[in-house]
């Protein structure tokens, strides 16, 4: 592994993921759901409120264990490995 994408600590709510949430905020957690649908709505994306503490002790743990954590160094990693256009041939290798 070289490094690991993070653009922010929450939670995705895409349509039918977000109805499965809530329900089972419901079973677990009475009257939470209500406090969700007020403050985020149908929102795709919910930033935990703690994102900003949860990013930096991410950033620090990935920092000592030696792993990529900046988006960007990342993503220059990546395009190094981009496909060729087409396919390859057994005889180009």
């Amino acid at each position: 592994m070289y490094g690991i994408i993070c653009f922010s600590m929450g939670v995705t709510l895409r349509e039918g993921s977000r109805e499965y949430f809530y329900k089972k905020l419901d079973e677990k957690f009475p009257g939470i759901k209500e406090k969700y649908i007020k403050n985020y709505g149908n929102n795709y994306y919910v930033d935990s409120p703690k994102n900003p503490e949860l990013m930096r002790l991410f950033h620090q743990k990935c920092e000592r264990a030696g792993i990529a954590h900046g988006n960007d160094e990342i993503f220059e990693y990546l395009y190094k490995f981009e496909e060729k256009d087409g396919q390859m041939s057994l005889w180009e290798i």
